[in-house]
């Protein structure tokens, strides 16, 4: 039987927010603009491990998270070669 749209939307919404790192170096990747910037700055850094890392901090800044300590090593974006799973942080 086929979801119903609500359904759809509700897992989606939480796949995305399960791997955030993940989907925002998608979102980079097949984002034309985006990813000549990306890759403007990994050349002008020439530290690929840095430029990821500060992306990944800042989404985890920007959505009140931090690593949960595990990795997820098979991430659906090309630019990288894993991504830390967040959780959100105890105020």
């Amino acid at each position: 039987m086929a979801k119903t749209l609500n359904q759809f939307c509700q897992d989606a919404i939480a796949k995305f927010e399960e791997n955030p790192i993940d989907a925002l170096f998608c979102y980079i990747q097949c984002n034309k603009q985006l990813m000549k910037d990306y890759l403007d700055v990994v050349a002008e850094s020439r530290d690929l491990r840095n430029v990821n890392s500060g992306i990944a901090k800042a989404l985890a800044v920007h959505y009140g998270t931090k690593s949960r300590g595990d990795r997820d090593y098979e991430p659906n974006s090309t630019l990288i070669q894993s991504y830390s799973l967040l959780e959100e942080v105890n105020q």
